[in-house]
């Protein structure tokens, strides 16, 4: 939600800059983009198809959660050079890297469950299970390994939309608003 919030963002930013200004628009060249489809396809079969994903064991899930982030890097690593993807792929090392230090799940704590989930009750255990269909995993916070990389954040209580999100997904986004930024940055000929 974090991501698609910042391409919108960013989306809108640089359409509004380029009318401002009178630049057209530059088309973005990325590597191995087809990386982003074989990666992210199984995340969006598993996480938001629920018919499909309480089909798959919790023992697998990890591995596929971590080859897809390992296929993210590797996109984002033959793009650094394009405006952007070194913050992006910053995000995408932190959320990695805190998988996979947490048995391959991204953590989050019951205090967080709580907060994204008010209605639920108090006294029901929420430790060593996964949070419904998602990629997260609910852990007590001192057994979070760096927990200040896990789903800890949350929107304002004024915005109805519930929902963690980590420090790498931060990252991500403003990486992604960056990319969409530069595709309104002038020309090099125009700045001579």
């Amino acid at each position: 939600m974090v991501l698609l919030i910042a391409v919108a963002a960013g989306l809108l930013l640089t359409i509004l800059r380029a009318k401002l200004t009178g630049r057209t628009l530059k088309p973005i060249k990325l590597k191995f983009g087809w990386l982003v489809f074989v990666a992210v396809l199984p995340q969006i079969i598993l996480f938001q198809i629920p018919a499909i994903g309480r089909q798959i064991p919790n023992s697998v899930i990890p591995v596929i959660l971590v080859l897809s982030q390992v296929l993210l890097l590797g996109f984002a690593a033959a793009n650094i050079v394009i405006p952007g993807f070194w913050l992006l792929g910053l995000g995408l090392l932190a959320n990695f890297t805190v998988i996979v230090l947490n048995k391959g799940w991204m953590p989050i704590s019951p205090e967080i469950v709580h907060r994204i989930l008010p209605t639920f009750p108090d006294d029901f255990p929420l430790v060593e299970q996964r949070l419904g269909y998602s990629k997260d995993w609910i852990y007590a916070y001192p057994d979070i390994h760096l927990p200040w990389l896990s789903d800890h954040f949350t929107l304002p209580e004024w915005i109805p939309y519930r929902v963690a999100f980590s420090f790498g997904d931060v990252l991500v986004a403003l990486g992604a608003v960056w990319l969409l930024w530069s595709l309104s940055d002038p020309d090099k000929k125009e700045t001579k």
